[in-house]
């Protein structure tokens, strides 16, 4: 059966012959794991979902995975339930970020006008500022080099943030091309894909952060580069890249000091959204530090999640979204959308979880 589109203009991410659809009701409760136990596995997820009418305005599991990013969000459960299934493994694979990107993130897109040289967010308990660096060219002019954003920026923190802790060195070898670049990360290595990666490894490289956790008055600041230094190389397409660097001692100390444990594979799994990616960080240091159930009002949660987005009305659909697409690779988490926002609920780390019928 090729692509289409269902009554909901979901497109059909499983091609192949559709399996009956078993219409027993789910309840609103019901996570995307839930539902490929319950209805047989990806495809019976998928056809369950297509044939539901979501809920207007309750933004249940259910309701999301009849919306336009529900096929999405059942292909990521099931490749975690899967791989899992494959490997016999109780977790996933281990990885690390520094707990200062669990509370506020990069741009989600290419920033415009003077955000791209000097990036800013806020939230009640914390402030980021990102400065973009600047290159020095062999004509003698200086080159600015805009602050980094997007999902690939993000990755790239994982993947050498983890890599640079497991071995206990701030310095990380990373290839002797291009293409082993972004096979070390674990990144797409082709087209204008790669390139885009090794742009945001460059500006990841030359900026400065600034993280405040605090207020005017009382508070703590970390001030530094992410990256103290860097060699660079060009290959045969004349695409610069990054050889091997060296984490600065701060950010490194930072993140000895203050790790958040992830799963490295879930984060390859939701790696085309850059929301998901920051929900999904998140949640993975909210959740396992709570020791009670927690509620998180939609304007807070706008605040820290909502670059750009002016209107709540505007911001609430595509959070829910994100966040059950956070969920879909973190089987463990434990939260419910409410009409006042959400309600986290005290959980472990992140692990893969053995889940059925899932085939």
């Amino acid at each position: 059966m090729a692509q289409g589109r269902n009554k909901q203009g979901q497109i059909d991410l499983f091609p192949g012959e559709d399996p009956v659809l078993d219409p027993a009701p789910v309840g609103a409760d019901a996570t995307v794991h839930d539902i490929l136990r319950e209805k047989g596995g990806r495809k019976g997820a998928a056809v369950y979902a297509m044939a539901t009418l979501p809920e207007p305005g309750r933004r249940a599991p259910v309701d999301l995975l009849a919306g336009p990013r529900g096929p999405r969000i059942i292909m990521a459960a099931a490749e975690t339930a899967e791989a899992l299934a494959a490997t016999g493994a109780q977790e996933g694979a281990a990885g690390y970020v520094y707990s200062g990107w669990c509370l506020l993130g990069l741009p989600f897109r290419k920033p415009k006008g003077q955000a791209e040289h000097a990036w800013r967010i806020d939230t009640h308990y914390a402030a980021i500022v990102v400065e973009g660096g600047s290159k020095a060219m062999d004509d003698g002019s200086l080159r600015q080099v805009g602050v980094p954003f997007g999902a690939y920026a993000r990755l790239i923190q994982v993947a050498i943030g983890s890599d640079c802790l497991e071995r206990g060195s701030r310095d990380i070898e990373l290839g002797t091309t291009a293409y082993a670049v972004l096979r070390r990360l674990g990144l797409p290595d082709g087209g204008k894909v790669a390139d885009s990666v090794l742009e945001q490894m460059e500006r990841l490289a030359r900026c400065r952060v600034s993280f405040r956790i605090g207020s005017d008055t009382k508070g703590f600041v970390i001030n530094d580069r992410i990256i103290e230094a860097f060699e660079y190389d060009t290959d045969s397409s004349r695409r610069p890249f990054i050889r091997r660097l060296r984490l600065s001692q701060a950010y490194y100390d930072s993140l000895q000091r203050h790790p958040v444990v992830i799963d490295r594979d879930a984060v390859g799994r939701i790696r085309n959204s850059a929301l998901a990616l920051d929900v999904y960080l998140w949640l993975c240091y909210r959740l396992p530090a709570l020791d009670e159930d927690t509620p998180i009002s939609w304007a807070a949660l706008r605040a820290q999640f909502g670059h750009g987005v002016t209107a709540l009305k505007h911001f609430k659909a595509p959070f829910a979204e994100s966040l059950e697409l956070a969920r879909s690779v973190y089987p463990a988490a434990q939260f419910e959308v409410v009409p006042q926002g959400i309600i986290l609920r005290p959980s472990p780390p992140p692990k893969k979880t053995r889940l059925i019928g899932t085939a």
